[in-house]
């Protein structure tokens, strides 16, 4: 997760240091490092290799910085950071969902709880090598990074690369490679490879493939993330689709949460909300949450080997094991990391947190609405 500095706030932010804003032509979003940036390894009142536990068991070792970007010094020797040039934002490592992972952010010290995603799509773009296009979220672009005339010194022949790019400018960790042209075939992507073998066993000659440019591919795939291209010049590469998930919500919480087991008619407190389980079944739990006069009702479940196999992957199953309180600031789970399962002796094993926190990408972090929260991987 990470958190931008809006255009003109941060003046605010930075003015207990000495510095000042000024009306930059067009913010630093989507913009490269420079390659001789000073680096800061460690600073007082920040977090690096702090290790903690999770639900499941899982050692986490939680890191958090701030990045100014593209400052500079004016002739009254004051620091001049332009808009969006400060954030601050906090790395622990892949996440898993309910698993109550540490986070530290502007300072505080949160729980990440659960989020959800989009899939954000670009149709029929044209890229000329170096360009950048945001996509439609505005939290994450494409860059065509490389373009080569001529790859393996073949005419007919080109290659691009392209690579996600955060909205601090860094980019994400895997590329995407397609290869097309007039001598360059693609197997590599329209299932030809897939069938069979796609060669005989031993030593080819003239009876092979070795005519053709092997082996070509018009879509770079990783993940949920997809790049598919309709051709490749020494100019441009002409992309039909482009694709990526983009986290919309993440819900946290500052507060340690409830975590315990609790059979049909047994009932607790979190926050302002009395959570009542209202029936109990071998793979299933009814809660019902009341707060200020109005009430919640949801059954989490079924858990079964579908369930959990897909809990991780498929939010629409995910949803089926978590619910908000009716002010939304409470949250209960079932808790998928009991170490004896979530339905035990009769009993559901529960998390339940308080003060929850929906962050929305894009909108101003609720501690200081100066910087606007962007709650991406």
């Amino acid at each position: 997760m990470r958190m931008t500095t809006r255009c003109v706030l941060a003046v605010c932010l930075t003015a207990a240091c000495g510095s000042m804003a000024f009306a930059a032509p067009r913010p630093v979003t989507m913009a490269s490092p420079a390659p001789n940036a000073a680096m800061v390894l460690e600073m007082p009142g920040m977090i690096n290799g702090e290790q903690h536990m999770t639900i499941g068991g899982v050692k986490k070792m939680l890191w958090d910085g701030i990045v100014v970007r593209k400052s500079r010094i004016n002739n009254e020797g004051k620091i001049v950071i332009p808009p969006s040039g400060v954030f601050t934002t906090v790395r622990s490592g892949n996440w898993h969902p309910f698993d109550n992972e540490p986070i530290n952010l502007g300072g505080k010290s949160f729980y990440y709880i659960n989020q959800r995603s989009v899939r954000d799509v670009l149709h029929d773009v044209t890229f000329r090598p170096g360009e950048m296009k945001k996509m439609n979220h505005s939290s994450r672009g494409w860059q065509l990074t490389m373009l080569d005339k001529n790859p393996f010194f073949m005419d007919g022949a080109y290659s691009a690369t392209f690579k996600l790019v955060k909205a601090t400018g860094n980019y994400y960790g895997e590329a995407f490679p397609v290869m097309t042209g007039p001598q360059v075939n693609n197997d590599g992507a329209n299932g030809t490879a897939a069938k069979g073998y796609y060669e005989k066993a031993g030593i080819s000659e003239r009876e092979g493939r070795l005519d053709d440019f092997i082996m070509g591919r018009s879509v770079s795939a990783d993940g949920r993330t997809y790049v598919i291209v309709d051709s490749i010049t020494p100019e441009a590469v002409k992309v039909r689709e482009l694709a990526t998930d983009s986290i919309t919500d993440a819900w946290i919480s500052p507060s340690a949460p409830v975590i315990k087991s609790y059979a049909k008619g047994e009932s607790f407190s979190i926050g302002k909300a009395k959570v009542e389980v209202a029936d109990v079944k071998a793979d299933s739990v009814t809660v019902r949450i009341s707060e200020g006069g109005k009430s919640v009702e949801k059954t989490f479940g079924p858990w079964n080997d579908e369930t959990r196999n897909k809990l991780y992957l498929a939010e629409s199953v995910r949803d089926q094991f978590w619910t908000l309180s009716p002010s939304g600031k409470e949250l209960v789970h079932l808790n998928v990391r009991a170490a004896e399962g979530p339905f035990a002796g009769g009993k559901a094993a529960l998390v339940a947190y308080q003060d929850v926190i929906d962050v929305q990408d894009g909108t101003p972090w609720p501690f200081d609405p100066r910087f606007i929260a962007r709650p991406e991987t």
